[in-house]
């Protein structure tokens, strides 16, 4: 049974964007945006888990006093699912992103939750964040659109900010070195769309419009960026296909 929290992904609105169209640059635009929460959550596999164990996250990581930063919050359902954790410790809680129309999605969501008034919404580039002592820092698919130098220095930044003992959730996409094995989890993943009502055609148009805009890593170079920027306890919690998601403490 779907736990009630997850009712907050507006997945009404199906994500029909390459069903007609020709295959341009990913971009998170109006169009995106709108359809978001369900492009999202049939893409990405354990995308649903992955936000139940970022309110978990929260639960044990958040230090009164310290901001919570969702960095790529897209339209607010993880700060939104954090609020709701945290609520009777009043958190301090910034959401920050690039796309104005996914902001403009994340006001909605947190008004209609009662919310609003523990985020902090704004409207910039992940790498100009400038942090204050954090207990909880996000990345959820965030770090695969930034080139690597940007990458590691994000990293350190997001480090250097955390409080001893507080965290990094970091979510990506990642590639497989060996050639055969990644030709079976891109299958495999193709498929997973498939059961999810995408059709061959928008399948091979979307990874056509991710060509060089999502650039992934294999797990190995992640963990190594992470250790350069810092971390010394880094652990592997989730993973769906090619999604890994990671835990790195303070």
């Amino acid at each position: 049974m779907t736990p009630p929290e997850i009712s907050l992904l507006d997945t009404a609105r199906r994500d029909r964007i390459y069903t007609l169209a020709e295959a341009r640059s990913f971009a998170f635009g109006d169009e995106v945006a709108e359809v978001f929460d369900d492009m999202i959550s049939r893409s990405v596999p354990c995308y649903l888990e992955s936000q139940l164990l970022i309110s978990s996250l929260a639960s044990q990581y958040y230090k009164p006093g310290t901001t919570v930063y969702d960095l790529g919050c897209s339209t607010g359902t993880s700060v939104a699912l954090v609020a709701k954790r945290l609520r009777e410790l009043s958190p301090q809680i910034v959401g920050v992103d690039s796309s104005g129309p996914m902001l403009q999605k994340a006001e909605k969501k947190l008004t209609a939750l009662e919310v609003a008034g523990f985020i902090r919404l704004e409207q910039k580039s992940i790498e100009e964040v400038d942090f204050n002592a954090s207990s909880l820092v996000l990345l959820n698919y965030t770090l695969q659109f930034l080139d690597l130098v940007a990458r590691e220095e994000l990293l350190k930044r997001i480090y250097a900010s955390l409080v001893p003992g507080g965290a990094l959730f970091l979510s990506e996409k990642t590639r497989c070195l060996d050639e055969q094995e990644g030709e079976i989890v891109r299958v495999l993943h193709e498929d997973f769309k498939r059961q999810h009502g995408y059709s061959d055609s928008e399948i091979a148009k979307k990874r056509e419009s991710l060509k060089g805009v999502l650039v992934p890593l294999t797990p190995e170079q992640n963990e190594a960026l992470l250790h350069k920027a810092g971390f010394e306890r880094v652990v592997r919690v989730m993973q769906g296909y090619g999604f890994i998601s990671w835990v790195a403490i303070a």
